[in-house]
């Protein structure tokens, strides 16, 4: 498959993103090492190395397993 010209593709396009049961281990994992990690979606972003809408899936799926919850401000921290 040929590989396409970065300036043909889309801007914050991610080619490969790893599976969502990884993304959601590095996430926990993340949470777990550094207690008291409270961030907002884009910190988290950031962080993890995701497009927001990506990360915002993902944590959103967190908070709704009760893994993770979601402050009034929008802040995500551990449960």
């Amino acid at each position: 498959m040929p590989t396409a010209e970065r300036r043909h593709l889309p801007r914050n396009f991610v080619q490969g993103e790893p599976p969502r049961a990884q993304l959601t281990s590095n996430i926990i994992g993340a949470y777990r090492e550094m207690p008291g990690l409270n961030l907002t979606l884009e910190q988290a972003a950031r962080l993890f190395g995701l497009p927001s809408s990506t990360c915002r899936v993902v944590l959103e799926d967190l908070v709704r397993d009760g893994r993770l919850r979601r402050s009034i401000e929008g802040r995500y921290a551990r449960t």
